[in-house]
């Protein structure tokens, strides 16, 4: 069931396109050249002169995008691994302490962004908790039961929750038990949950679940607890067979579904798992085809995933302006 803060984040979904940040670690890594140790972006926050430089190249080109294409902001907090497997891989990193910097951070930034002319005052920004699986994005890394997920999860919700985020957003969920056991610890925490899982080629989850039914059978199970599903980490020539496919049928579903995080390869996950360079693949093409499936089937949340930057995100921006 869905409680207030939901009600209105789904009106705030309902009203205008949002526009995501774009592929941080892969920014952070590839472009910016950061040691991104275990792939955790909020070790930036560490080092004044790279967090400014992100802002800089990254984060602040894109919030100017959405505000100069009317659009509203869903600025995430660079926590997608502030969990408790990677924290100790990095010596015992406090979890608390390392997920409420990062939301004061994020929050600071966009202050100052906000402060910095009428458009961008005017913008809708949503601060989200971007929250990763326990295991590897892109593939299933073992069997997982939905109380274990939960055991796991939840300890960074709660701080999630206590520090202020307005929505929290697991993304790259690879599979459907570790899903429900975030959502549960969601709605134990009071957040509403928007569910963006990766998706194959195929239409599938990484652990094999169809996207329709995997978004029926969380509604299913959750009585409906998320404020709608989207997909990242695919590009959308793998993404737009899947929902034409959904439209024709009239599957149900697909009045659940808000939008995308594109990879900007066309690469499968495999194929960019074996990658030690950067895919941006073509930025134009990106952008029509993300613009394409928002008039096709009313996404409000387009944005960018893996191998995207702040000119990705620009021209996404202009090509789903208005629609």
């Amino acid at each position: 069931m869905q409680g207030p803060a939901a009600t209105d984040i789904v009106r705030a979904l309902s009203e205008r396109t949002f526009l995501t940040f774009a592929g941080d670690e892969t920014y952070l890594l590839y472009i910016q050249g950061f040691p991104l140790r275990e792939f955790c972006a909020f070790e930036v926050f560490d080092d004044a002169q790279a967090w400014r430089r992100m802002q800089d190249e990254l984060l602040r080109p894109i919030a100017d995008a959405a505000a100069a294409n009317g659009m509203g902001l869903l600025a995430g907090c660079l926590v997608w691994r502030a969990s408790a497997d990677y924290l100790a891989r990095l010596g015992g990193r406090d979890l608390a302490a390392v997920n409420r910097n990062a939301v004061e951070r994020t929050r600071a930034f966009i202050d100052e962004w906000r402060a910095g002319g009428e458009a961008a005052g005017a913008t809708p920004v949503i601060i989200t908790g971007d929250v990763g699986p326990r295991g590897d994005g892109y593939a299933v890394s073992g069997p997982v039961s939905v109380g274990a997920a939960y055991d796991y999860h939840a300890p960074q919700v709660e701080v999630l929750a206590r520090a202020g985020v307005d929505l929290l957003l697991p993304l790259t969920m690879t599979s459907l038990p570790e899903t429900l056991g975030f959502v549960r610890a969601a709605e134990r925490a009071g957040l509403p949950v928007l569910v963006s899982p990766t998706m194959e080629p195929d239409g599938r989850l990484p652990d094999g679940t169809p996207l329709g039914d995997f978004i029926a059978a969380v509604d299913q199970q959750t009585s409906g607890t998320p404020v709608g599903y989207m997909v990242n980490c695919v590009h959308p020539t793998h993404l737009g067979p899947v929902l034409a496919t959904a439209a024709d049928a009239g599957a149900p579903w697909l009045a659940r579904f808000r939008g995308t995080r594109a990879n900007a390869s066309t690469k499968t996950h495999a194929e960019l798992d074996n990658s030690t360079a950067l895919d941006r693949g073509d930025p134009a093409a990106l952008a029509r085809g993300v613009a394409e499936l928002q008039q096709a089937h009313g996404m409000t949340i387009v944005g960018g995933c893996c191998g995207t930057d702040a000119d990705h995100l620009a021209r996404i921006a202009a090509a789903c302006r208005g629609r």
